[in-house]
């Protein structure tokens, strides 16, 4: 019974270890976003939010491409902050943006899925097939700044999830606020 009862502590430390050293907190890419913070240099919270906000404030060479991109940001920024009705909105902006593109069909079938739910793990699984549907959006589309392909490889209960950020600071939109650093950018896009 002990051999039994100390095995099944064994597996579950190597468990947990596993898990913290796949979605560890990223501080190697915090600290090349983020200013160092110590008792001699400390910044606001709302200072360190303008500064992300106008770090990588992305440009597109069409109007429609850059609403579509804010609207998804918005499903985005909503779903990190456990938001299910603000998802809903901006799933319906991106909607609003593409109503007869039938070359996005794929982008307002994930859309309408978020819209049509507030259950948010829903809505996060919706957002997976949503960030699918925008790579060929953002590819070639940007006159300027940059845009991060960013991955959890825990979402989706290991299978991974990948999402699109103006900023390379992690946001994790398919934990929010459990496992909110979880991930890490994969690619740039510029």
């Amino acid at each position: 019974m002990k051999r039994v009862f100390r095995n099944a502590v064994f597996f579950a430390a190597i468990a947990g270890s596993l898990s913290l050293a796949s979605c560890r907190d990223n501080k190697g890419n915090e600290e090349e976003s983020m200013p160092m913070q110590n008792e001699h240099h400390q910044e606001s919270e709302t200072s360190m939010k303008e500064m992300q906000d106008t770090a990588a404030a992305p440009e597109f060479n069409d109007k429609i491409t850059g609403r579509i991109y804010e609207a998804y940001t918005g499903v985005k920024d909503a779903l990190v902050a456990d938001n299910a009705v603000e998802a809903q909105k901006s799933a319906q902006k991106i909607l609003n943006e593409i109503k007869k593109d039938t070359e996005r069909a794929e982008l307002a079938n994930a859309a309408n899925k978020i819209m049509a739910t507030e259950d948010i793990n829903v809505q996060r699984e919706a957002f997976s097939s949503l960030a699918s549907a925008m790579e060929p959006v953002l590819k070639g589309a940007l006159a300027s700044g940059e845009i991060y392909k960013q991955y959890c490889p825990m979402a989706f209960e290991g299978e991974g999830g990948y999402w699109y950020s103006s900023t390379k600071q992690i946001r994790n939109p398919y934990f929010g606020d459990k496992m909110l650093n979880c991930g890490r950018t994969e690619e740039t896009l510029n």
